[in-house]
């Protein structure tokens, strides 16, 4: 998310949703703590998730070698680490759909920090 907000003016007029299934209430929060522009809808059933095969972590994959170098990172820029409200288990999905409906790239990452690069979302609304 971080990724693409600083990239927004490649995305020309694309329009960027972010999905979740953190409680209705916890979006407007949410999206003021990342500071992003983008619209924000929550899927707390986990529909979506299941549809596009994102799946749920292991210990080893959520507390990976990166996740925990991309933890120290923001520990050293100052960021202040606060205890999850979410699933911190269910890992995400990276998915551009075409304004034809169909799915034109999906990353399902295997760590939390393995998220695709952003040249790869952008290549896909081509």
């Amino acid at each position: 998310m971080i990724a693409v907000r600083d990239h927004l003016d490649q995305f020309g007029d694309a329009t960027i949703v972010i999905v979740t299934f953190a409680a209705t209430e916890r979006l407007a929060a949410h999206r003021d703590h990342l500071a992003i522009p983008f619209t924000i809808v929550t899927d707390v059933d986990r529909r979506l998730y299941r549809l596009l095969g994102a799946e749920r972590g292991s210990n080893r994959q959520i507390w990976s070698f990166g996740t925990l170098r991309m933890y120290a990172g923001l520990l050293r820029r100052g960021r202040h680490l606060s205890k999850p409200t979410e699933d911190i288990h269910q890992l995400g999905a990276d998915a551009v759909i075409g304004r034809d409906g169909r799915l034109r790239y999906l990353s399902l990452p295997s760590t939390p920090d393995a998220r695709p690069p952003v040249s790869d979302l952008i290549a896909a609304l081509d």
